[in-house]
């Protein structure tokens, strides 16, 4: 699989790429191993040792670790040869995970990423099984071994191969699509469906077992199904988002967080202003300079810091004017996904700004962006939240939008103009 990264403890590193270790892992690890001790000791009819069975057992689970770290190697490699970057690959309960810098950006590449895997693990399971077949006569009990481990591997990676995001076969369906149609969107809209899909077969399965009695193996189908559900529904509501992202300018969505004096005043003025706006001011609010009428640049409450108090009313704000171009800006009629990959890189995460004639309408910051987008997606926030959001300059409720904005490029939003 693709996606992000998970955290856990980095054992070692493979040209570079990090590797880690969930520590979730350790509790498949250690089925394996109990399950693979028991499973010899009825296959010899317990007259093995408890020792063997131990080994055995950690053997099993030892070589199932490598074939999901191989599995997430093919993943990165390939990945490399197509120029993306890998930040590190966490191997966790549910498999493995290469952690990409972004996306791959033509259909073929993404085929390819996604295809290695699986080819790696059902590689693996035909050389285990083959290797089984020949240590049969000679001996049973590694014979076992490697039929065990080949037989886990031939289900991981048929399991990947299931057209569902994000695993492997639905990024193959979705790059496949992509390649015949020449639409990134058609070829996500595609495999979200076919996901969706195989959540109700797997829930009504699940209700089937369920009716007949099954009641452990119903539950099993009606998890599987109701998360594969809503892995669905959040690849949809990420189609959504980048569909905001794409159509909405900096200028729909900024607001005023900023306020205007004239150069003329005396820096006392500051400290009024401060007494009366703690709020904004814990939030570095710019304070814009004008004369006569035209934005000369800028100053910051700081001044007051290096001023004595009986000489704030005989100094003046353009004694300590700063240039309106040293702040970060950006064009009004910017799309919203450039917006945030730009607030991303600057400190404070703030923007000024400007129209088409130059001049400033307006400041743009996380919350702004945030709000906008689940005002779209028809969802209010309580103002509670909101105070937060402003006051920590965060995105509301979680949202991931930086994650979002780097999956957008160019021939992404091209094809959907």
């Amino acid at each position: 699989m693709e996606g992000f990264g998970l955290g856990g403890w980095e054992f070692m590193k493979i040209r570079g790429i990090p590797l880690r270790v969930h520590p979730s892992w350790f509790l498949v690890f250690l089925y394996f191993t109990l399950s693979s001790r028991d499973q010899l000791q009825n296959l010899l009819a317990g007259q093995s040792s408890m020792w063997t069975g131990w080994v055995i057992g950690l053997m099993t689970s030892f070589l199932l670790f490598v074939s999901v770290l191989l599995h997430e190697l093919a993943h990165s490699f390939v990945a490399i040869g197509e120029g993306l970057k890998v930040r590190d690959i966490t191997l966790f309960f549910l498999g493995g995970m290469a952690n990409l810098e972004k996306e791959c950006a033509t259909s073929k590449g993404s085929l390819k990423i996604a295809i290695s895997g699986p080819f790696v693990s059902l590689l693996l399971a035909f050389l285990m099984i083959l290797f089984s077949n020949i240590l049969l006569g000679s001996s049973l009990i590694f014979s076992n071994l490697f039929k065990q481990v080949g037989s886990l591997n031939l289900l991981i990676g048929v399991f990947n191969l299931l057209p569902i995001i994000p695993l492997d076969g639905g990024v193959i369906l979705k790059s496949l699509i992509w390649y015949y149609t020449g639409s990134k969107r058609k070829g996500i809209k595609v495999a979200i469906a076919s996901a969706r899909l195989i959540s109700y077969f797997t829930i009504f399965i699940g209700l089937s077992m369920l009716v007949i009695g099954s009641f452990y193996t119903s539950i099993c189908f009606l998890i599987i199904g109701l998360l594969i559900f809503s892995s669905s529904k959040a690849q949809s509501q990420i189609l959504q988002i980048q569909k905001i992202l794409s159509e909405l300018c900096v200028h729909q969505v900024c607001s005023k967080s900023y306020r205007v004096f004239d150069d003329d005043l005396p820096i006392s003025v500051l400290s009024k202003y401060n007494l009366s706006n703690k709020d904004n001011f814990s939030n570095n609010e710019w304070i814009l300079l004008c004369r006569e009428g035209r934005w000369v640049g800028y100053v910051t409450e700081t001044i007051l810091k290096n001023i004595s108090v009986q000489n704030w009313d005989k100094k003046f704000l353009y004694d300590f004017i700063c240039p309106i171009d040293e702040l970060p800006s950006i064009a009004e009629k910017e799309l919203l996904w450039k917006a945030i990959l730009k607030i991303e890189k600057i400190k404070g995460a703030k923007l000024l700004v400007f129209s088409a004639a130059g001049l400033p309408i307006g400041t743009l910051d996380r919350l702004d962006i945030g709000k906008a987008v689940l005002k779209k997606i028809g969802l209010n926030i309580p103002d509670q939240l909101i105070k937060v959001a402003r006051k920590e300059n965060i995105y509301p409720i979680g949202l991931n939008l930086p994650s979002i904005a780097k999956s957008m490029d160019s021939s992404y939003l091209e094809e959907n103009q």
